[in-house]
Protein backbone atom coordinates (compact mmCIF):
# COMPACT_ATOMS: atom_id res chain seq x y z
CA UNK A 1 0.00 0.00 0.00
CA UNK A 2 2.86 2.33 0.76
CA UNK A 3 4.18 1.77 -2.71
CA UNK A 4 0.85 2.67 -4.15
CA UNK A 5 0.67 5.90 -2.17
CA UNK A 6 4.19 6.93 -3.20
CA UNK A 7 3.38 6.30 -6.81
CA UNK A 8 0.25 8.43 -6.63
CA UNK A 9 2.11 11.19 -4.84
CA UNK A 10 4.90 11.28 -7.40
CA UNK A 11 2.39 11.45 -10.24
CA UNK A 12 0.63 14.34 -8.54
CA UNK A 13 3.92 16.19 -8.09
CA UNK A 14 4.79 15.73 -11.74
CA UNK A 15 1.39 16.99 -12.81
CA UNK A 16 1.56 19.90 -10.43
CA UNK A 17 5.00 20.79 -11.76
CA UNK A 18 3.76 20.86 -15.31
CA UNK A 19 0.99 23.20 -14.38
CA UNK A 20 3.27 25.62 -12.69
CA UNK A 21 5.46 26.24 -15.72
CA UNK A 22 5.27 29.78 -17.00
CA UNK A 23 3.14 30.33 -20.08
CA UNK A 24 5.03 30.95 -23.32
CA UNK A 25 5.63 34.60 -24.13
CA UNK A 26 3.32 36.11 -26.63
CA UNK A 27 4.67 38.88 -28.74
CA UNK A 28 2.80 42.09 -28.54
CA UNK A 29 1.61 43.33 -31.91
CA UNK A 30 3.79 46.06 -33.29
CA UNK A 31 2.13 49.39 -33.60
CA UNK A 32 3.86 50.31 -36.89
CA UNK A 33 2.89 47.15 -38.71
CA UNK A 34 -0.26 47.63 -40.65
CA UNK A 35 -2.29 44.62 -41.54
CA UNK A 36 -3.78 44.83 -44.95
CA UNK A 37 -7.27 43.56 -45.26
CA UNK A 38 -7.09 40.72 -47.71
CA UNK A 39 -9.24 41.06 -50.78
CA UNK A 40 -12.32 38.95 -50.60
CA UNK A 41 -13.86 37.87 -53.85
CA UNK A 42 -17.33 36.44 -53.91
CA UNK A 43 -18.26 34.03 -56.62
CA UNK A 44 -21.73 34.08 -58.17
CA UNK A 45 -22.49 30.82 -56.35
CA UNK A 46 -21.64 32.39 -52.96
CA UNK A 47 -18.15 30.90 -52.60
CA UNK A 48 -15.67 33.22 -50.91
CA UNK A 49 -12.22 33.32 -52.51
CA UNK A 50 -9.21 34.57 -50.53
CA UNK A 51 -6.37 35.25 -52.97
CA UNK A 52 -2.73 34.91 -51.92
CA UNK A 53 -0.79 37.96 -50.81
CA UNK A 54 1.50 37.84 -53.81
CA UNK A 55 2.11 40.54 -56.36
CA UNK A 56 0.34 40.11 -59.66
CA UNK A 57 2.21 38.46 -62.47
CA UNK A 58 3.47 40.98 -64.95
CA UNK A 59 2.07 40.07 -68.32
CA UNK A 60 4.18 40.90 -71.33
CA UNK A 61 3.58 39.87 -74.93
CA UNK A 62 5.89 37.13 -76.10
CA UNK A 63 7.73 37.92 -79.30
CA UNK A 64 8.44 34.83 -81.38
CA UNK A 65 11.03 35.44 -84.08
CA UNK A 66 9.91 34.45 -87.54
CA UNK A 67 11.45 31.19 -88.64
CA UNK A 68 12.66 30.95 -92.23
CA UNK A 69 10.87 28.35 -94.28
CA UNK A 70 13.07 25.45 -95.07
CA UNK A 71 12.19 23.17 -97.91
CA UNK A 72 13.49 19.75 -97.16
CA UNK A 73 15.07 18.05 -100.12
CA UNK A 74 15.03 14.30 -99.97
CA UNK A 75 16.96 11.79 -101.97
CA UNK A 76 14.33 10.23 -104.19
CA UNK A 77 16.76 7.96 -106.05
CA UNK A 78 16.78 9.83 -109.33
CA UNK A 79 20.59 10.08 -109.21
CA UNK A 80 21.05 6.32 -109.56
CA UNK A 81 22.65 5.39 -112.90
CA UNK A 82 20.20 2.52 -113.45
CA UNK A 83 17.26 4.86 -112.83
CA UNK A 84 18.62 7.42 -115.29
CA UNK A 85 19.00 4.73 -117.94
CA UNK A 86 15.45 3.45 -117.41
CA UNK A 87 14.01 6.98 -117.62
CA UNK A 88 15.89 7.56 -120.91
CA UNK A 89 14.46 4.31 -122.26
CA UNK A 90 10.98 5.36 -121.09
CA UNK A 91 11.35 8.68 -122.91
CA UNK A 92 12.45 7.04 -126.15
CA UNK A 93 9.67 4.41 -126.05
CA UNK A 94 7.11 7.13 -125.29
CA UNK A 95 8.37 9.29 -128.16
CA UNK A 96 8.11 6.30 -130.56
CA UNK A 97 4.57 5.58 -129.38
CA UNK A 98 5.48 2.22 -127.83
CA UNK A 99 3.33 2.82 -124.78
CA UNK A 100 3.47 -0.69 -123.29
CA UNK A 101 7.28 -0.77 -123.37
CA UNK A 102 7.39 2.76 -122.00
CA UNK A 103 5.06 1.77 -119.15
CA UNK A 104 7.13 -1.33 -118.32
CA UNK A 105 10.40 0.61 -118.14
CA UNK A 106 8.72 3.39 -116.09
CA UNK A 107 7.46 0.75 -113.63
CA UNK A 108 11.00 -0.66 -113.33
CA UNK A 109 12.30 2.85 -112.70
CA UNK A 110 9.64 3.35 -110.06
CA UNK A 111 10.79 0.22 -108.24
CA UNK A 112 14.30 1.70 -108.07
CA UNK A 113 13.15 5.15 -106.99
CA UNK A 114 9.63 4.91 -105.54
CA UNK A 115 9.58 8.57 -104.47
CA UNK A 116 10.57 10.02 -107.80
CA UNK A 117 7.96 12.35 -109.25
CA UNK A 118 9.39 11.76 -112.73
CA UNK A 119 8.19 8.14 -112.87
CA UNK A 120 4.69 9.20 -111.86
CA UNK A 121 4.77 11.91 -114.53
CA UNK A 122 5.61 9.40 -117.29
CA UNK A 123 3.10 6.85 -116.01
CA UNK A 124 0.41 9.57 -115.96
CA UNK A 125 1.32 10.71 -119.49
CA UNK A 126 1.13 7.10 -120.71
CA UNK A 127 -2.24 6.61 -118.99
CA UNK A 128 -3.54 9.78 -120.69
CA UNK A 129 -2.42 8.51 -124.10
CA UNK A 130 -4.01 5.12 -123.43
CA UNK A 131 -7.27 6.96 -122.73
CA UNK A 132 -7.26 6.19 -118.99
CA UNK A 133 -7.82 9.70 -117.61
CA UNK A 134 -8.88 8.61 -114.11
CA UNK A 135 -5.67 6.61 -113.74
CA UNK A 136 -3.66 9.52 -115.18
CA UNK A 137 -5.21 11.93 -112.67
CA UNK A 138 -4.42 9.62 -109.74
CA UNK A 139 -0.81 9.10 -110.89
CA UNK A 140 -0.28 12.83 -111.41
CA UNK A 141 -1.70 13.54 -107.95
CA UNK A 142 0.70 11.01 -106.44
CA UNK A 143 3.58 12.55 -108.37
CA UNK A 144 2.67 15.99 -107.00
CA UNK A 145 3.16 14.68 -103.49
CA UNK A 146 6.81 13.93 -104.37
CA UNK A 147 7.53 16.83 -106.75
CA UNK A 148 10.30 19.09 -105.50
CA UNK A 149 10.74 21.52 -108.37
CA UNK A 150 8.35 24.03 -109.91
CA UNK A 151 8.78 22.74 -113.49
CA UNK A 152 7.89 19.21 -112.38
CA UNK A 153 4.82 20.50 -110.55
CA UNK A 154 3.74 22.42 -113.66
CA UNK A 155 4.03 19.32 -115.84
CA UNK A 156 2.04 17.23 -113.39
CA UNK A 157 -0.68 19.89 -113.09
CA UNK A 158 -0.88 20.05 -116.89
CA UNK A 159 -1.38 16.28 -116.98
CA UNK A 160 -4.13 16.61 -114.36
CA UNK A 161 -5.74 19.38 -116.42
CA UNK A 162 -5.76 17.15 -119.52
CA UNK A 163 -7.15 14.22 -117.52
CA UNK A 164 -9.88 16.45 -116.07
CA UNK A 165 -10.79 17.71 -119.53
CA UNK A 166 -11.05 14.15 -120.88
CA UNK A 167 -13.28 13.19 -117.96
CA UNK A 168 -15.19 16.49 -118.14
CA UNK A 169 -14.61 17.03 -114.41
CA UNK A 170 -14.99 20.75 -113.82
CA UNK A 171 -13.67 20.51 -110.26
CA UNK A 172 -10.39 18.92 -111.41
CA UNK A 173 -10.07 21.42 -114.26
CA UNK A 174 -10.58 24.41 -111.96
CA UNK A 175 -8.19 23.01 -109.35
CA UNK A 176 -5.48 22.43 -111.97
CA UNK A 177 -5.98 25.89 -113.54
CA UNK A 178 -5.71 27.59 -110.14
CA UNK A 179 -2.57 25.63 -109.28
CA UNK A 180 -0.97 26.50 -112.62
CA UNK A 181 -1.72 30.20 -112.10
CA UNK A 182 -0.18 30.04 -108.63
CA UNK A 183 3.05 28.48 -109.93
Amino acid sequence: MILKNTLIASILLILAGCQSLPAPEQKAPEKNAQKENPKVIRDSSGVIIHPYDRPDIERKPVVIPKQPERVQKFDDGRNLPAFKKLIQQTQSFYAKGELNKAEDTAMQAQRLAPQSAETFMYLAMIANRKNQPANAEALAQRGLSYAQSTPMKKQLWNIMLQAGQKQKKTQTIQKAQQALKAL
